[in-house]
């Protein structure tokens, strides 16, 4: 008799323990994701005039940033490359002259690809110089790059509202159907996810079946687009605002306003082994460095 009432008193226990280890379970399952936030941690001195976008480089745990040097769109010759440390410390002013208005930048096989007005400009990182350039016709402001794992090197064409392809050293053109101006792309699996400053949207373009996808209005001008390692997006607006957006269900959350400052917020990078989201302010002539809280 003894036997059965401790053998029905160690049931009672293990069911107990099973439920509240399930309620424990089904509530982590349910909790929302808690709120993102930035923090300044860096800033670079202000020589880095109309700065554009900025690429960190891995392997040589450097910063590339392009400098428009004033009018963005006006074929001068004075816009430049630089290149900073990890701590915001310009290393090469001039690492790379003689473009105009230098935008996207891409990596791959140690090779530099550059934006530059209507024309995609290869250079050779360990020469520093410049190798090849791929001429695009008509006016189409070349605005971002992304570079696909095989190399494929996707161009934004903002006048046009195009994606324009390098690849074995030709040029063709893949044509968006949408109105809006084209900036921002990210290379993702089959996907050329894009940021639209004339429609101010966030999307995905499918290379597969050659269609696209609105997936978060309201976004500003989109300009940089990143992404994480939890599948989550950050997306910048040139104007000064720079979005959260949750891949789950395509939600946006605010995490920096600073246009009444003046302060712009160009084509942007991050560093995941730091968790730092690099922001070029344009015509702030700068590059600043914000520590991404999850």
């Amino acid at each position: 008799m003894k036997n059965n009432v401790l053998g029905i008193i160690l049931m009672t226990l293990l069911l107990m323990f099973s439920c509240k280890e399930k309620r424990e379970t089904n509530q982590i399952k349910g909790a929302s994701k808690s709120t993102p936030s930035l923090d300044l941690v860096w800033q670079t001195d202000t020589l880095l005039t109309t700065s554009e976008a900025v690429l960190y480089n891995k392997v040589l745990d450097i910063i590339f940033v392009s400098n428009v040097n004033n009018s963005p769109w006006e074929k001068d010759h004075n816009g430049f490359l630089s290149t900073i440390d990890n701590k915001g410390n310009i290393l090469e002013l001039k690492w790379l002259e003689g473009l105009s208005g230098p935008k996207g930048m891409g990596i791959f096989n140690d090779k530099l690809y550059v934006n530059d007005i209507d024309r995609i400009v290869e250079v050779d990182i360990k020469t520093q110089k410049i190798i090849n350039t791929y001429a695009v016709d008509g006016e189409p402001h070349l605005n971002d790059i992304t570079v696909s794992p095989e190399g494929i090197v996707y161009a934004s064409g903002s006048n046009t509202n195009s994606i324009y392809v390098l690849e074995n050293g030709v040029v063709r053109i893949l044509k968006i159907d949408t109105e809006g101006r084209l900036n921002g792309l990210l290379h993702q699996k089959g996907n050329v996810f894009f940021a639209d400053s004339g429609k101010q949207c966030f999307g995905s373009y499918d290379l597969n079946s050659n269609t696209f996808k609105i997936l978060t209005e309201t976004i500003g001008h989109g300009d940089g687009i990143v992404k994480l390692e939890n599948g989550d997006f950050i997306v910048s607006d040139w104007k000064g605002q720079i979005f959260y957006i949750d891949a789950t269900n395509w939600k946006k959350t605010l995490l920096l306003d600073t246009r009444e400052k003046g302060i712009y917020a160009a084509d942007i990078d991050y560093i995941p082994e730091t968790q730092m989201l690099l922001v070029p302010t344009f015509f702030h002539n700068s590059v600043m460095c914000y520590k991404l809280n999850l």
